[in-house]
């Protein structure tokens, strides 16, 4: 090879360098036949009931959306395959508590989602029980330019500091709990008093409540923050009581809940103030025995199998969950605690999810490209478990109903559905004694939280959306481009060098 061919050799893997310095980062899967969806939740862990409930309603809202009559369990908890129109979608769930620990971690939820992305071909992300980790996933949405449905987090922070457009929160927010809730707060008094976790959710879930409770005429007398762990309550307890609020508000969830109710009815709280907040899941209401520190308990609830009224949605939900589970063949049959014989609270969320996602995919014929499910997604309208939902283009944020119940007793509920045969032994004393259920009072229809960030202000043109400040983002990753440049160097150097050199006589 010549002096002039080496250079000619030369410069054009330079070119190619060059170009694929401008190259964006987006992983995508080869295979045209199959869409890979990656959910990044709690597996094991103290909320892993929470992912498990999310699953199981995400495949069969998936389901329902696209007619598929059934599903494949590849590996069971984590990997699954459905066939729809010659393409198989296959979704694989991977956790986001880091090994030998109970809480989930947003590096771990981090360190999942790329993987999903870069080495199983994760076409778009759902996810995850907890916000922090929920959050942490905005920015690998945005980075890698897949969308993230997220489900069931409920900070109202991911679609308002966080919020990119690749993100969108199907899942109910703290502000839909707020409105629901908080409303009918201040229906039994006018001064409340909070306890809360001092994390995102907690904070963010007061904040929300504060500004309708004081929109309806109340006040916050007293925002009582204590660490995630807490396990001795008292300190809180006494200062919530010295508030003298006439209404009290814990928002509090997960392992240590159990104990806060324990501590708050050993207290005398319920003889001195109103207790209302967001009614738990049924297996917390009844395998930790919570409803019984719950007395005449009245609330704001998301979902459960009989809050919908007069949905045929629901009543499909229902039949499937409980056919399925006859057969214990539901998605997830639980990866920590068996799954509750009738849908539970996020099941209707994430049946939510699952539905506007199979709709969109519907709209775009299959194709998993972002820019054509955002478009897909974005003032998407349907009727599901939860009534008329509406995904909103501005913000991503969804419409929907929430509910008010009070926990009760039920004696009759399970046996409508099954025979003891049907449940395993963790659930058979529930048929013959009853159970902690929620009853249904009131439907809040098409909840509809404030506009916290727009995607498309009004100046710009919607095929040009404006990106909302994003703090807490993490320093960019110049390292590719710092390769690129030395391998640049290196090449210009070595063309010059074989142009100078003089050839042998």
């Amino acid at each position: 090879m010549t002096t002039k061919e080496r250079a000619k050799s030369l410069s054009l893997l330079l070119i190619a360098l060059i170009a694929l310095a401008f190259v964006p980062i987006n992983v995508k899967a080869q295979n045209p036949n199959e869409i890979v969806i990656g959910i990044v939740t709690d597996r094991t862990g103290a909320l892993s009931y929470y992912g498990d409930m999310s699953i199981n309603g995400f495949i069969l809202g998936l389901m329902y959306a696209l007619e598929i009559p059934s599903f494949e369990t590849v590996t069971p908890n984590l990997e699954w395959k459905l066939n729809w129109q010659g393409k198989t979608i296959h979704i694989i769930a991977a956790t986001n508590v880091p090994a030998g620990q109970q809480i989930p971690d947003p590096a771990t939820a981090t360190k999942a989602a790329e993987d999903l992305i870069q080495n199983k071909g994760a076409e778009i992300l759902v996810g995850c029980s907890d916000s922090p980790s929920a959050i942490a996933l905005t920015q690998i949405a945005q980075k890698y330019k897949v969308v993230f449905l997220v489900v069931p987090a409920a900070d109202h922070e991911i679609t308002k500091t966080y919020l990119n457009r690749y993100v969108f929160q199907i899942s109910s927010t703290t502000w839909h709990d707020a409105i629901a809730g908080g409303t009918f707060a201040t229906t039994l008094g006018k001064t409340v008093a909070f306890l809360a976790p001092s994390n995102s959710w907690g904070r963010s879930t007061v904040d929300a409540w504060s500004t309708i409770i004081q929109q309806k005429g109340g006040s916050v007398v007293a925002a009582i923050y204590a660490p995630v762990t807490t396990t001795d309550f008292t300190p809180y307890i006494q200062s919530l009581l010295a508030s003298k609020a006439e209404v009290f508000i814990p928002v509090w969830s997960g392992a240590t809940a159990l104990t806060l109710y324990q501590q708050i009815n050993a207290s005398g709280v319920y003889q001195k103030m109103k207790v209302t907040s967001g009614i738990p899941d049924l297996a917390t209401l009844n395998l930790l025995k919570m409803g019984l520190y719950l007395p005449n308990y009245k609330g704001m609830m998301k979902y459960a199998w009989n809050l919908p009224q007069n949905n045929p949605v629901n009543d499909w939900l229902v039949s499937k969950y409980v056919e399925l589970y006859k057969k214990k063949a539901l998605p997830t049959m639980g990866s920590v605690l068996l799954a509750f014989p009738l849908p539970d609270l996020f099941v209707g969320e994430g049946f939510v999810a699952g539905h506007a996602l199979g709709l969109a995919l519907k709209k775009t014929g299959g194709s998993t490209d972002s820019e054509k499910l955002i478009n897909a997604l974005e003032g998407l309208t349907f009727t599901s478990v939860k009534g008329d939902i509406k995904i909103r283009k501005e913000d991503h944020r969804t419409v929907q109903d929430m509910y008010i119940a009070q926990i009760v007793w039920d004696t009759t509920s399970l046996a409508k559905y099954y025979t003891e045969q049907d449940l395993p032994d963790l659930y058979k004393p529930l048929l013959k004694i009853g159970m902690f259920a929620p009853q249904y009072i009131d439907t809040i229809k098409s909840v509809t939280p404030p506009v916290e960030v727009n995607l498309y202000p009004p100046q710009q043109q919607p095929t040009q959306p404006t990106q909302p400040a994003q703090p807490q983002q993490p320093a960019q990753d110049f390292t590719l481009y710092i390769v690129l440049a030395i391998i640049v160097l290196v090449i210009v150097l070595a063309t010059v060098l074989l142009l100078r050199r003089k050839p042998k006589k």
